[in-house]
């Protein structure tokens, strides 16, 4: 319990300093309905797993992605994450997924941003050896316009290519690419407060990986896809 507050009356303090400083940062969750496919395996000749032609379908499951995010001026620096959650895939697997994104980027106009980042990808299959870490560069693009009043639009891209990234038996070279459209509400509590405004956001996310001849003559492919419910705080 005293390292909790301890942490939050540091993050309280930073927040503070970065309100001084012209800094404004934005913290929050969001809320992902997954739609989730992807590929499953079988033993390969030399017991090395390869990807197969037919896909599985894993079930519907809310997860939730923390988000970061720090902008001075016209930078700005995110990160964001998928944790660690288990996902039961329609062959009877139990794979365990979790991300991680990094991003940098710059405002080249007022409602969008162009950016550079990294993306972590991990699968594991429970009570199987089968295991991919993939990771690498993300190209972004972030923007925003206002519809009326406190209510706007927004869009992100990015396109990247992951390349195996840590301890795995299962290897492959995957294209990357995310989409995410959608409405958001800003309410404003003044630039006098802790807390400046509170932003609530309603989309549609889909992300997919794509292998080209990753075993042989076999094709991936990974898609994650659905709506998306988030809630953050600016200071």
């Amino acid at each position: 319990m005293k390292q909790a507050i301890g942490t939050l009356a540091l993050l309280c303090a930073t927040l503070a300093q970065a309100q001084e400083t012209g800094v404004t940062v934005s913290v929050g969750v969001k809320a992902w309905s997954t739609q989730w496919t992807t590929f499953g395996y079988y033993p390969g000749v030399v017991g090395v797993p390869s990807i197969l032609l037919k896909q599985v379908t894993a079930a519907d499951k809310v997860v939730m992605l923390p988000a970061l995010t720090v902008r001075y001026r016209d930078w700005v620096a995110s990160l964001s994450g998928y944790p660690s959650t288990d996902h039961h895939l329609s062959d009877g697997a139990v794979n365990s997924r979790s991300e991680v994104d990094f991003s940098g980027g710059y405002y080249v106009l007022p409602g969008l941003a162009l950016t550079l980042g990294y993306k972590r990808v991990s699968q594991l299959e429970r009570g199987g050896s089968n295991r991919y870490v993939l990771g690498g560069p993300v190209l972004g693009l972030n923007a925003s316009a206002a519809l009326n009043g406190s209510v706007s639009i927004y869009g992100a891209m990015g396109l990247g290519r992951l390349k195996p990234a840590g301890s795995g038996n299962v290897i492959f070279d995957a294209d990357y690419r995310l989409s995410e459209v959608g409405l958001a509400y800003t309410h404003a509590l003044g630039m006098d407060r802790f807390v400046r405004a509170v932003n609530f956001t309603l989309g549609y996310r889909m992300q997919a990986l794509t292998s080209k001849e990753a075993f042989g003559a076999q094709d991936g492919r990974d898609l994650t896809q659905g709506l998306t419910l988030g809630l953050f705080a600016s200071f």
